[in-house]
């Protein structure tokens, strides 16, 4: 409508608001002249209103200052403002937008970078995983976060049939179990799946979408990104969920891709130094396994004494090496059957540094040289073959030093048969403080020792297999060094 006069000096401006070029509401703007204040329909509406009409033209004489020239120019002002003022709203949502956007931005290229400087953890692939469910979760508005990973253990490996999750699930955790695994079996190849309410999933209960993303190896999925119960006004999945949930798989199947190399080669790894260290063992029927079953004491004791996942490792191959220098002692002296001289005892000492020049210039055993040099220090400094005392001998060789002798003691030897579990604890706690480190004796006591039993009678089995027969002699000891010689 145009401007309606409704009376002299009285007139009405009709003032479009718009909103995407579509009218929405109008807004009215009265606009008084001089001419109102005497004008007979002012009059009128006094008397009709029961008002006093002197009253009324002193209180509106302030207001009935645009004579009816300039009406038009005012609409034509109003409306500019008006337009200004739809423009102005239109920056400021625009704005607002451009704002969330790159808050959601920044938050993802946050949760990238996160998630890109924790690739390294090939060895131990479930805190990646748990660390991409925290990050996620904080990053998007969901109640839960979950991975779920098929049963393929050639695939998956260590994560294999495993679930992690953060938040608070929407049902029971056997419940989330069985669906999950369900869902992850119907997921398609490279493209995400949305539940709604009327799936009637118990992951989606309510008004909550359920959003899921699959991870893919080798054209299999092989685990899926779960997000549930999203948080806000808008409940609905996003492009922007979608996305980082794209890129949190992208993740999880590089890491899935190293880990499994990562898991290859040290299988390898370790596999040749166990084979190296058989051959090693096998010179002598009473020391079949001894270095696995070394290896197997020294991480449970490492664990027990509350040391990390990555240094309990590095301990347990230490422990797998820790006689490969016996390969430089004459068979001829490590399998004597009759009472060993000083000068071949001599020859059996020098082990733990043939062991160290073999060892010294391969770069991935750095860390492990100690354990091979140091393993039989003493605590008391009586030991070879640098005679260190107390806490000046490396932890790792602490360790191995001291499971290397309660494998002595729980084996049988030609001069002796195997000491009772209850005897080998007591020897352990008479020469605590002497031969060996007295905290490491207290964390011992705690050790699951299942893995060590288990492996006692598999080499057992598998010396007995070999008819190897104990040969006992007498006096075959080595020279008494004041304590207990493994």
């Amino acid at each position: 409508p145009g401007i309606a006069a409704c009376a002299d000096g009285f007139s009405l401006i009709p003032v479009v608001e718009s909103q995407r070029r579509r009218r929405r509401a109008f807004i009215a703007a009265a606009v008084l002249g001089p001419e109102l204040l005497c004008s007979e329909w002012l009059s009128e509406v006094c008397e009709a209103e029961s008002m006093d009409c002197p009253t009324v033209r002193a209180a509106l004489s302030a207001l009935a200052v645009f004579p009816g020239a300039v009406v038009e120019r005012i609409a034509v002002c109003l409306g500019w403002s008006q337009a200004d003022l739809e423009t102005i709203a239109l920056d400021n949502a625009s704005i607002a937008a451009f704002t969330l956007r790159l808050a959601e931005s920044y938050e993802a290229v946050t949760l990238l970078q996160t998630l890109g400087r924790s690739m390294n953890q090939l060895a131990h692939p479930q805190k990646f995983v748990a660390l991409a469910c925290e990050e996620l979760q904080k990053t998007l508005p969901y109640e839960w976060i979950g991975v779920r990973f098929a049963a393929d253990r050639r695939l998956t490996r260590a994560m294999a049939g495993r679930l992690k999750l953060c938040g608070q699930p929407p049902c029971p955790m056997p419940q989330l179990q069985d669906e999950t695994a369900r869902l992850l079996g119907e997921l398609p190849l490279d493209k995400e799946r949305v539940l709604l309410p009327e799936d009637h999933s118990p992951l989606a209960p309510g008004h909550s979408q359920l959003l899921i993303y699959p991870v893919v190896r080798e054209s299999t999925v092989v685990a899926a990104v779960f997000a549930g119960g999203k948080k806000g006004d808008d409940q609905n999945v996003s492009s922007p969920d979608i996305k980082l949930l794209e890129a949190a798989a992208a993740y999880l199947t590089i890491l899935l891709d190293n880990a499994v190399l990562y898991d290859d080669q040290q299988l390898m790894f370790v596999g040749t130094l166990e084979a190296l260290t058989s051959s090693i063992d096998a010179k002598d029927p009473y020391t079949c396994g001894h270095s696995e079953r070394v290896a197997e004491l020294a991480a449970a004791l490492a664990a027990a004494h509350g040391l990390s996942d990555e240094a309990v490792e590095r301990i347990r191959i230490s422990g797998i090496v820790h006689d490969v220098g016996k390969i430089g002692v004459p068979e001829a002296v490590l399998c004597k059957t009759g009472r060993l001289t000083e000068q071949e005892f001599a020859l059996i000492k020098e082990h733990p540094e043939i062991g160290y020049q073999i060892l010294r210039d391969i770069p991935l055993f750095e860390d492990l040289l100690p354990g091979v040099l140091y393993h039989h220090e003493r605590f008391d400094g009586r030991g070879y073959p640098k005679k260190l005392m107390g806490n000046d001998i490396p932890l790792m060789a602490r360790i191995i030093g001291l499971v290397d002798a309660f494998d002595a003691m729980s084996s049988n030897r030609t001069y002796r048969a195997a000491m009772p579990r209850e005897r080998v604890l007591e020897e352990l706690n008479d020469n605590a403080g002497t031969q060996f480190d007295p905290e490491l004796v207290e964390s011992f006591v705690k050790a699951d020792l299942a893995r060590y039993d288990e492996l006692v009678e598999k080499h057992q089995a598998e010396s007995n297999s070999g008819d190897r027969s104990m040969r006992f002699r007498r006096g075959a000891s080595a020279p008494d060094l004041g304590g207990i010689a493994a």
